[in-house]
């Protein structure tokens, strides 16, 4: 009787344990369950507050810009619109932002004026495309892409011909270029190609000139044949004070040696760039802001981008 009792005993004590194991796992899963709640709800008030300086960032850059214009009749990186806003805390995080100038950038959609290829942009591009060691014959692609028949600029063109027997298929834009992202669906261009040519384009559905006040040396390179690397940076470097006019820039002693043509080039702008980031705790939320000026000043959000976000 004593034995049986004792194992009846074993017995009830290896339930309750059992029991026990199995509430403890259970109060566990959904405190676990809950804790992930609270995280995610977290990082959506982050993000949503990250969100609201983002606006808040785009309302300074647009008064920035509208105020530049009407103090400044050129625009240069003396402009305090270019002076970069330092990390500044706000409430529960810092925030920081600059405003670049996207033309003094190479605008893509300047590949095709009314309709047809423009001579002058597409040998500035090539000439940006051979001094970053890449093919200059990738623009016929290119030209393929935006313009709006369906006949191949052979041999380095593309069409549907060429993009709907790859897999996954897909057809020719057959439009203008509406993100710079586009060119890793045009033929021959990699994202190692794409990486390397993406500091120095954009795209903008009007002819945007270049602004010589503002471009790099790498760009002020492309504007003319056989430019050296020490030639664009003396270009560069006489911009110690921003020119006026376009006359002068073409009067300057290191432009007049390299034989740059003033056709679609300038000393206005009217397409910028807002970049920031919003560290929120342990949220991080890259972004970009494309913005464009109108003559009479009035600044407009063309297209937000996410960039990238990060939660810890």
């Amino acid at each position: 009787m004593m034995a049986r009792y004792r194992g009846q005993q074993g017995i009830a004590l290896i339930t309750v344990m059992l029991v026990l194991a199995i509430a403890t796992v259970a109060v566990v899963s959904m405190s676990t369950a809950r804790q992930m709640d609270i995280r995610r709800t977290e990082n959506q008030l982050r993000t949503t507050q990250a969100w609201e300086y983002v606006y808040g960032l785009e309302s300074w850059a647009q008064h920035s810009l509208q105020a530049d214009s009407e103090a400044n009749k050129v625009d240069s990186l003396d402009d305090k619109w270019s002076q970069p806003l330092p990390t500044t805390p706000v409430v529960e995080g810092t925030m920081q932002a600059g405003i670049e100038d996207l033309q003094g950038r190479i605008n893509l959609n300047n590949l095709l004026v009314e309709g047809k290829a423009s001579e002058q942009d597409v040998r500035r591009l090539k000439r940006l495309l051979l001094n970053l060691k890449m093919k200059p014959e990738l623009v016929d692609a290119m030209l393929d892409w935006i313009d709006k028949d369906m006949e191949i600029r052979y041999p380095h063109g593309a069409e549907d011909e060429t993009y709907t027997r790859l897999k996954p298929a897909y057809r020719s834009g057959n439009r203008l270029f509406t993100d710079v992202s586009e060119l890793l669906l045009v033929q021959g261009i990699t994202q190692e190609q794409y990486q390397k040519l993406r500091p120095y384009i954009y795209v903008t559905d009007d002819y945007a000139p270049i602004n010589i006040n503002t471009a790099s040396a790498t760009v002020l390179r492309c504007l003319a044949d056989d430019i050296s690397t020490g030639q664009a940076e003396s270009i560069f470097r006489s911009r110690g004070k921003p020119f006026e006019k376009l006359e002068d820039f073409l009067k300057d002693e290191a432009v007049t040696a390299a034989a740059i043509d003033k056709y679609g080039l300038d000393v206005i702008s009217n397409h910028f760039l807002l970049v920031g980031q919003i560290d929120m705790g342990k949220t991080h939320l890259m972004f970009e802001s494309q913005l464009q000026r109108s003559k009479d000043g009035q600044v407009k959000l063309v297209k937000r981008q996410r960039k990238g976000i990060m939660h810890g």
